[in-house]
């Protein structure tokens, strides 16, 4: 049953919250153009910049059969190979005679029923269709008629001295130090973070802020889940009274479930909470299911977009209580555009059903770098757009945020 001790006048909600006045320079967000400019270009325009983009493996089998595609995973006997068209291939490694991925070449080579991986660097122009020999010593290429295509890389051999004791003469073709490692599977599918900033400021004004935030994700074969966390804490010190008072004191938090029926199509059901002290919520509820499909799924780019109904519940201090159905669409990009440092953007809107002008935008922007395999740095922008907000409260909420963060 549907409780709301709020009114409507004119198609509009108000509800009854505590805060101060909306300043003039605020006003050029009111409208859902302005704030779309401001929020979402970024967004778009680097989806549309990478979405050409191509990150593709090669294999080459014994019987000189080349693959291309994205290798999602591998085993101590087999490689699973994911093609542009979606189909996943798996391969035994005992098939295998080549691997092109990323900036190496990789030479499989057997010992009896053991498997090891010979690595090199690989040339420029380099293509598996121009191999013409191969050993697990040497990889020689055919002539691409440009200099750095024409090598032969071998396994490098400690040099041996003369009778004379002089060192023997240096050898005119061009050789490449291989490493030699042994297949193993992935030790886990899950992965997360816990990341925690604190800024302070003394003089004319005081205060103090705080945040912890933390990400878990676990990736299987079949379905994923996904969890997020986020709070806010903010105090300023009243020079006149010496007292502190709360300027922020928010919490977020998001789970999520995704079953795969296809590489790329999904189902899922998303779960957000969230308190805010400031505006008299007690918490906001957004429950909402449906289906996405992954539009890009490359190891270093990955692009998804998902909609279906929601169901919001809002309580505020006093009793008051809102609820309505709506649609929620939601899309979200990562991009690992250097070796350590990932880009992320999402962005979920949430449209009532009942009321046109009663919809709200979600939006976050971040980029993270990792210092080492465990520790990070982070830099994040999010933006909370209600076109609906409650009497005397503005309708957008900019925060930024930096972080030094634990992977685990």
């Amino acid at each position: 049953m549907k409780r709301q001790l709020c009114y409507r006048e004119n198609n509009k909600r108000y509800h009854f919250r505590l805060g101060k006045g909306r300043s003039e320079g605020s006003k050029i967000f009111d409208s859902k153009r302005s704030f779309c400019m401001v929020s979402l270009t970024a967004f778009f325009m680097t989806w549309i910049f990478l979405i050409g983009m191509s990150y593709s493996d090669e294999i080459k089998t014994i019987d000189g059969v080349v693959m291309e595609g994205e290798i999602i995973k591998v085993t101590a006997n087999s490689i699973s190979l994911r093609k542009s068209d979606g189909i996943v291939s798996d391969l035994q490694l005992e098939a295998v005679s080549l691997i092109s991925r990323g900036s190496e070449i990789c030479i499989i080579q057997r010992e009896g029923k053991k498997f090891s991986v010979l690595r090199m660097p690989k040339p420029e122009h380099f293509s598996m269709k121009d191999i013409v020999s191969t050993t697990t010593e040497a990889l020689t290429l055919q002539d691409l008629s440009t200099e750095t295509a024409n090598v032969a890389a071998q396994v490098s051999a400690p040099e041996a001295k003369s009778d004379a004791g002089q060192p023997p003469a240096p050898s005119s073709e061009k050789k490449v130090q291989i490493e030699a490692i042994t297949v193993t599977p992935p030790s886990k599918t899950w992965k997360g973070n816990v990341d925690a900033g604190v800024n302070t400021k003394d003089g004319n004004t005081e205060s103090t802020t705080t945040h912890l935030k933390g990400a878990y994700a676990n990736e299987r074969t079949r379905d994923n889940i996904y969890f997020d966390a986020l709070a806010l804490y903010e105090t300023v010190t009243n020079n006149d009274t010496d007292v502190d008072e709360e300027t922020v004191n928010e919490q977020r938090a998001t789970g999520k479930y995704e079953y795969k029926h296809t590489p790329r199509f999904y189902s899922f059901f998303n779960q957000y909470f969230e308190h805010d002290e400031l505006e008299s919520l007690n918490y906001r509820s957004i429950s909402s299911p449906g289906a996405g499909y992954r539009f890009i799924d490359k190891e270093r780019l990955k692009y998804r977009a998902e909609a279906g109904p929601a169901y919001t519940y809002e309580r505020f201090h006093g009793g008051i209580t809102d609820d309505y159905m709506g649609l929620r669409v939601g899309q979200y990009l990562d991009w690992l555009f250097w070796r350590d440092t990932k880009f992320y953007a999402k962005s979920e809107y949430v449209q009532s059903v009942e009321d046109t002008n009663d919809w709200r935008v979600d939006t976050g922007l971040g980029v993270r770098h990792n210092l080492t395999k465990s520790i990070a740095v982070s830099l994040e922008f999010l933006d909370q757009y209600d076109n609906t907000p409650a009497e005397s409260k503005e309708k957008e909420d900019r925060t930024f945020i930096g972080s030094v963060g634990y992977n685990f």
